[in-house]
């Protein structure tokens, strides 16, 4: 063997004398890689430190409140470890059961202390009635719009509210866009935001416009939210009761819980923690007041109560997890407030917690409230338009029960 031909057979022999310690040096990565992302997940699935210890409840919280999706949970996360989340819902949920909304003052509808007195009594009464506008970008809307004021200010109606609107450059005093501004129909509608959410808050200022609005097929199969307005003749309507949903297949036609209409009870309550939400002969929002002990008009029943005689009583996600929401709510003057948040659209609306829904309802001075049903369910519907982006699968919403419609102001007077 010559010089040559030694030197390759050596260099050959050190080349496998190296393969042992690469295969080492991986394994030895590998377990390293292992160990770390078991240290990963004990610390996301175990670790009490409160910034993970809440996404992790979050997490479960919303998995566990989808029909379709609780595997995301279960796959994942040990059961002991999940049935510590839902135990503590069901233990907030037994805590809401003896909350009862009280009234004392009559409503009213206006805040006379709002009106700038120095202003002619037509739009000191339009300022009066919507004392949630910032004055000073109204003013600066309507002299670059002046055509709205044609018909006087009772008349104006503004509608920027579609989907793909931009909106208006008139805001609230909490800072809200005005997309919806009807004056004969009472109706104020924002476009609320805030992390991971974007929603609408519709104000309506006449209770008495306020009602249930019912599926004509009740008992076999609901209709749309839009269907149920404009059978109605309804201005403006969102999703009410839940109802019953098998793998997420329900057709709306089967109620859950508790539903009155114009005083006439088509479904009794269900024993399961819910709470009526409705309103008395006299316009009142009421929730988790018995039948027996108060005389509802219209009424639903769900979960949870969000803000019992002005106290918030949630307490951040409460086991609801975030999701697509709906709500319902009063001002102490009288005004109703409808509710709806987006959800399950990455990148547009992920929804949000019960606790933000009352966030935003104690902002606009909410004094009693109550979440709806939610979800795919969410829907806001305004002159027979969607002006929200429902995350079921077609862009009109689900077939409900029911839902709150507002009525015309004119149809509410006859």
């Amino acid at each position: 063997m010559d010089v040559k031909e030694k030197k390759v057979v050596l260099f050959s022999r050190k080349k496998r004398a190296k393969k042992p310690k690469s295969l080492k040096k991986r394994l030895a990565v590998f377990g390293i890689v292992i160990l770390l992302l078991a240290g990963v997940y004990c610390t996301a699935v175990f670790s009490n430190i409160p910034f993970i210890k809440k996404w992790r409840d979050l997490y479960i919280e919303t998995a566990m409140d989808t029909y379709t999706h609780k595997w995301l949970a279960t796959m994942f996360i040990p059961k002991s470890v999940i049935d510590g989340v839902m135990n503590a819902k069901e233990g907030f949920i037994e805590g809401q059961q003896d909350l009862q909304s009280s009234w004392t003052p009559a409503p009213s509808t206006q805040d006379p202390s709002e009106a700038p007195s120095e202003e002619d009594q037509a739009k000191a009464d339009f300022l009066s009635l919507f004392y949630e506008l910032d004055k000073s970008s109204f003013d600066g809307y309507i002299a670059k719009n002046p055509d709205m004021l044609a018909d006087g200010y009772g008349k104006l109606l503004i509608n920027k509210s579609g989907v793909n609107d931009s909106g208006t450059a008139i805001y609230t005093t909490n800072g809200d866009q005005v997309v919806v501004l009807d004056a004969e129909n009472g109706i104020l509608i924002v476009k609320v935001t805030g992390e991971g959410y974007v929603g609408k808050l519709a104000i309506v200022k006449n209770p008495a416009q306020v009602r249930l609005g019912i599926s004509k097929h009740l008992g076999n199969v609901g209709q749309t939210v839009g269907q149920i307005a404009k059978d109605n003749h309804a201005v403006l309507a969102i999703n009410a009761s839940g109802f019953a949903d098998p793998e997420w297949k329900g057709n709306g036609g089967q109620v859950v819980g508790l539903l009155i209409a114009n005083g006439k009870t088509l479904n009794g309550p269900v024993k399961n923690g819910y709470l009526n939400i409705g309103f008395s002969e006299d316009d009142r929002l009421y929730i988790g007041v018995s039948t027996s002990k108060l005389k509802y008009r219209d009424a639903v029943e769900f979960i949870p109560a969000l803000i019992i005689n002005g106290k918030n009583v949630t307490d951040g996600s409460t086991g609801f997890g975030i999701q697509p929401r709906s709500a319902i709510g009063q001002a102490e003057d009288g005004t109703v407030f409808l509710l709806t948040i987006d959800g399950r659209q990455v990148g547009y609306s992920l929804g949000t917690t019960v606790g933000v829904c009352a966030d935003i309802l104690l902002k606009y001075g909410a004094v009693q409230a109550s979440n709806l049903d939610g979800g795919s369910s969410t829907i806001m519907i305004y002159r027979d338009k969607v002006i929200t982006k429902p995350s079921s699968t077609t862009n009109i919403g689900r077939l409900v029960p029911d839902a709150f419609i507002v009525d015309y102001a004119k149809a509410a007077e006859k």
